[in-house]
């Protein structure tokens, strides 16, 4: 199901003032459904750009829905969720292998004296490969994609009958994705893993979705946040695409030409982990410094 419209359809992921929360909320659903559908069915698009817009759209779905997950019921949301999340899981191949030359060119500009500039470009080419591979033909490509759309359409033709009440903060689900952050965070200190920083990536992300929203009652103090919360994500982000590069490469021998020794690679790869999770600590004890009681009161 080709998309016939070739300019991308209008977004505003803020709730505007003056409008009632419950269209608000539908009307932002809505869009990211709109928007997912017409990245995976336009012709000509940049696949890899695509996809990533495509995943984008998931995950700020799948934040709106925990803001007002009491609201709409536990199965609704569950089911709402679970599709949105397997939605994106069905292109998760095709951005992890887009990502790993990405994150390799990552750390050859952070350690740019330590790796042989020859050894890095074959590496280079076996990823790209590699992502290329994963892609397949065009034709399985594209009737992949218009599979994912038709699902999003049908999740899309839900959101109008969404039993949202008029215009009531929606403090018990921002309240929860808040605290949920924190203990991601307490659990990274305690026990790091590549799984529970990620875990923290997600719970960041989906209140950085909510700050994002709110973003128009408050400019002034919300800007400086949500600016915070983008940092953070980004770094962790970028954390779990260098564990993503080092399992790959630890996995998938036939990606690392012959003869080649990258243990100090992957040696680097851990040593910029260390260092992009110190700076997540510093900034995640400011964006989560006070209690999630405290925080929604403020909010």
């Amino acid at each position: 199901m080709p998309s016939t419209n070739l300019r991308p359809p209008k977004t505003n992921f803020v709730l505007r003032t003056g409008h009632p929360l419950a269209g608000e909320i539908k009307r932002i659903l809505r869009e990211q459904a709109d928007m997912a559908i017409w990245q995976l069915t336009t012709p000509g698009l940049d696949a890899d750009e695509a996809v990533h817009e495509a995943r984008k759209c998931f995950k700020r779905t799948r934040g709106v829905l925990r803001l007002v997950r009491d609201d709409i019921g536990r199965q609704r949301y569950a089911r709402m969720n679970a599709r949105f999340r397997d939605a994106g899981r069905q292109l998760s191949a095709l951005r992890t292998s887009a990502v790993l030359a990405e994150t390799l060119e990552a750390v050859r500009q952070r350690y740019p004296q330590q790796l042989a500039a020859a050894d890095m470009e074959q590496l280079l080419a076996r990823l790209r490969a590699h992502h290329r591979h994963t892609h397949g033909q065009r034709g399985e490509q594209q009737k992949r994609f218009a599979e994912i759309a038709r699902l999003v359409q049908g999740e899309r033709a839900q959101i109008a009958a969404l039993p949202l009440p008029g215009n009531s903060f929606p403090a018990r689900g921002m309240r929860r994705v808040y605290a949920c952050g924190r203990q991601a965070m307490a659990l990274c200190r305690q026990h790091p893993s590549v799984t529970h920083f990620h875990d923290w990536r997600k719970r960041v992300k989906y209140h950085r979705y909510h700050l994002r929203l709110f973003s128009s009652a408050w400019p002034r103090a919300l800007t400086c946040i949500t600016a915070e919360s983008v940092t953070l994500s980004e770094l962790l982000g970028l954390d779990h695409d260098l564990a993503e590069l080092h399992r790959a490469l630890q996995e998938n021998p036939e990606l690392c030409p012959p003869a080649q020794n990258h243990a100090p690679l992957r040696a680097l790869i851990e040593s910029y982990r260390q260092e992009l999770e110190a700076r997540s600590f510093d900034i995640g004890q400011r964006l989560y410094a006070e209690k999630p009681g405290a925080f929604v009161k403020r909010m």
